[in-house]
């Protein structure tokens, strides 16, 4: 069996003129992340590997649960090819894991997210919002092979309260 978990950025600063791919994230972005990742069902998935969009506000994100909710042995990849808005790079990758991962973590960007989440999901999410969770699992034994997954999970900050 294979497990993603696909964690979104949290909400990002447009308060500074950068580049998109620098845009850090904003206090409510800091304060969903923290929050987002202490939760306890967060910390059970405890993934195998864990893969992040090179964009500034994935990973300070992703920094978040490397501190609170992720093993320390855990690997940490930082890509390019996730700093995807539509979903085909984002897929692209997924297809490309080493089949020897069988629990990870992915934390990327709208539109790619909820695109990729519809399409290998068996529910439909109108919009995965920013630090949105969800955890899909499939039943094979290879990366290539991921579709028809079945969502175990999915948790959004705006549905808690903290």
């Amino acid at each position: 069996m294979k497990s993603i978990t696909f964690i979104r950025h949290a909400k990002s600063s447009w308060k500074q003129q950068l580049p998109d791919h620098n845009r850090p994230l904003n206090k409510r972005g800091l304060f969903d992340a923290e929050f987002m990742s202490s939760l306890d069902v967060v910390k059970s998935f405890q993934p195998d590997a864990v893969f992040c969009s090179s964009a500034k506000r994935t990973r300070e994100t992703c920094s978040f649960f490397l501190k609170t909710a992720i093993s320390s042995k855990t690997q940490v990849h930082y890509s390019d090819q996730l700093y995807d808005f539509s979903g085909s790079a984002l897929e692209a990758f997924i297809h490309s894991m080493d089949s020897n991962l069988s629990n990870v973590f992915i934390f990327g960007h709208n539109h790619a997210l909820t695109a990729i989440v519809n399409a290998k999901g068996d529910q439909y999410i109108e919009n995965v919002p920013t630090c949105g969770i969800v955890k899909i699992n499939f039943k094979t034994n290879n990366w290539s092979n991921c579709s028809n997954g079945i969502v175990e999970f999915k948790l959004f900050p705006k549905n808690l309260n903290p």
